[in-house]
This record gives structure tokens, sequence and C-alpha cells, in this order.
């Protein structure tokens, strides 16, 4: 199969299990989907840290959702589960900081197994409870993250092959454009815009900046993941899906994108 045509297919039997999961079954057994993705995620970034013995990665893709676990379990599983997803806001801006010094100036960007490691957790624990705290809230809400963040990947993806001249961040990922950047931002506004017509959920302003926050989370998240891969010298996380790499290649921009857009509902008392 060519890799288009597999990337095409596994897209929509992912988009299509995704939705189908969300829309019929109970909250709490999404929950327990999501979080074996975020294991197989947490398995394919301990790897990229350089963690071998597949014991230990397996133990560590276990501590990797036990916060989510703890928080789940508590008291005030939703204000707990927000509290993780709000850490996560705050490790997503030294990332972005990361990623930009990287690609002014090549300056350094975290190394070290157990670095890597720890961050790990602090990009998969967050993004996971983000996703489970928009389940418990409301579904609609998880289907519109991920219509966000698909709608932004597959058209930068389309844009770029297109029009792509300017490379958007270099260092980074060099495959990136800014014509990529801009066709995104334009079809996922313009989505948003649709979706919201038919929900009449948002005032188009309060839509702008909860849509411009996912987008640029989602686009870091991306970035950061390339950085990794990059300082490993790989060129994809994984080989579980055909046509898109790993689980990990595919998620990357949701463990960015989860948490802002769940702070950002939050903040907007939406």
């Amino acid at each position: 199969m060519a890799p288009l045509a597999a990337r095409l297919l596994t897209g929509l039997v992912l988009a299509g299990g995704v939705i189908g999961a969300v829309l019929s079954l109970p909250p709490l057994m999404t929950v327990g989907l999501f979080a074996c993705v975020t294991v197989l995620g947490a398995l394919e970034w301990s790897s990229l840290a350089g963690l071998g013995r597949p014991g230990l990665r397996l133990l560590y893709a276990l501590l990797t959702i036990t916060p989510v676990a703890l928080a789940a379990s508590s008291a005030s599983p939703a204000a707990q589960l927000l509290w993780l997803a709000a850490a996560g806001c705050a490790w997503w801006v030294i990332a972005v900081a990361w990623v930009l010094a990287y690609q002014r100036s090549g300056a350094p960007a975290p190394r070290g197994r157990l670095v890597l490691l720890v961050l790990g957790v602090v990009v998969l624990a967050p993004g996971f409870a983000a996703l489970a705290w928009l389940l418990l809230r409301d579904p609609v809400h998880v289907l519109v993250l991920f219509a966000i963040v698909w709608s932004a990947d597959i058209l930068a993806y389309a844009g770029g092959r297109r029009w792509g001249r300017r490379r958007l961040i270099s260092r980074v990922s060099p495959g990136k454009t800014w014509e990529g950047l801009w066709c995104a931002l334009a079809g996922t506004l313009l989505l948003a815009l649709a979706i919201n017509a038919w929900l009449a959920a948002l005032p188009p302003l309060q839509l702008f900046v909860l849509v411009l926050a996912t987008f640029v989370a989602a686009v870091f998240g991306d970035l950061l993941e390339s950085l990794l891969k990059r300082l490993r010298g790989v060129k994809d996380s994984g080989r579980l899906l055909p046509g898109h790499g790993g689980v990990l290649d595919r998620i990357d921009s949701l463990l960015a994108a989860g948490p802002i857009y769940s702070v950002a509902l939050y903040s907007l008392k939406l």
C-alpha cells in the first residue's frame, strides 16, 4: 500500500474509533481506552529517552498514568483532573520557550535519560487528565478538541505540500512551513465557526480565543516531539500505525492541546 493511502486509511480508522467510543461508550470506559493509548505513548517515549529494558519501560508507562488514576479516584475527581491539566499548561509555557530557543541558537534542549523520562510524565499525564476531565464534563468537548487538532494536522500537511515554501522552524522540523501553518489556522477557524453555528455554543470572541490557544498548543506539541526525535536521531516514535509511525506521533499535538483547551474552557466559564 502506498504511504499516502496507508496514512489516509489509518487516519480514517482511528477517527472512526475515537468518535464511536466517545459517542457510544460510557465515559469511564472511554477513559480506560485513553489510558491504554497513553500507556502505548509512554512506552514509545521511554524508548526515545533511552530506556531499553521492556520491564522498566512498562513500569514507567504505568507510573505515567498513576497521577490521573489517583485524581480520578479522589473525592473530587473533576477538580483534581483539572489541576493536573493546569500543571500541564505551566509545563507547555516552558516547552515553547525551549523549542524557540533551540530554533534561534541551538540552545541546549532537554537531554539525559532521567530528564527525558520526567518530561514524559509532565507531557503525558496532564494530557490524559485533560481528556478524562472533558469526558466527565461533556463528551462533545472531546470531539471538538479532536476536530481542532485533526484539522490543524491535516490542513498543515496539505497546505505545506501544495504551497509550502518558507520553513517554519527549520532546526526542529524542516518539513513544516509557514504556508502550511496559515492554511491550517484558517481552515481550523472556519471549521470551528461551522461547528459553533451548529451547536450555537459560544460568542465569536470566546470561540476565537479558545481555538487559537488550542491550535498554537497543538503546533508546539508536535514540535516538541519532533525535537525529541531529532535529538535521538529517529524519524518516527514507533511503527505501530501504518503511514503515521508510532502512537506518540499521533497524540503529540493532542497532549499539548488537551490541557490548554480544558483550562481555557474552564477560564472562559464555558
